[in-house]
């Protein structure tokens, strides 16, 4: 399902920032709330009465949690907080909208994490399953890189990664695990 997204927020997008998923809340008697993600961020919109909206901006860098719920019968929730205390809200999601939103949003941060990230899954009975995402501290991003853009690895990073295994900083495993991810980019 496509969806139209309000003038007001596409007018806030900028220059050459492309949209690449988005979904919105299922209502009747309000407006609906949106979050888009962008080639470089996560915009929450709330277009209001008057000619008035709300903006929260997080860039994926600064995304510190992500949870996730799709119930029973149809709507789903999310709430997205950022590193300075930003949290976004949106409840009466269409659930069959809330796995494709989750899959897009791991796929935007990995399109700038140096280390991949995962989010995870865990299904309860019935048909309710949640999504947590956490980020580590240490978690180190790209500068912003659009997704067309062919990311090339260039050695240094790969000896970087091989020092902090040297300095006993990260686990043989995780070394393997960063440095095929980096050597797939190639």
């Amino acid at each position: 399902m496509k969806i139209i997204l309000p003038k007001k927020l596409l007018d806030n997008l900028e220059a050459g920032e492309k949209v690449i998923d988005a979904i919105k809340t299922t209502t009747i008697a309000s407006k609906p709330d949106y979050i888009v993600l962008t080639d470089q961020r996560i915009l929450y919109f709330n277009d209001k009465h008057l000619g008035r909206f709300e903006l929260i901006v997080i860039p994926y860098s600064k995304l510190q949690t992500l949870e996730a719920e799709r119930g029973l019968l149809t709507f789903g929730k999310m709430i997205l907080r950022g590193e300075n205390m930003e949290e976004i809200s949106l409840y009466k999601i269409k659930k069959e909208q809330l796995e494709p939103f989750i899959e897009s949003l791991e796929k935007a941060i990995n399109n700038v994490a140096v280390e991949p990230i995962s989010i995870m899954k865990e299904k309860n009975i019935g048909s309710n399953m949640r999504w947590m995402f956490e980020k580590p501290p240490e978690m180190i991003f790209r500068s912003r890189k659009s997704f067309e853009e062919n990311i090339r690895v260039v050695p240094d990073h790969i000896e970087e990664l091989r020092m902090r295994y040297v300095k006993g900083e990260i686990s043989e495993i995780e070394y393997n695990r960063m440095k095929s991810f980096l050597e797939s980019d190639k």
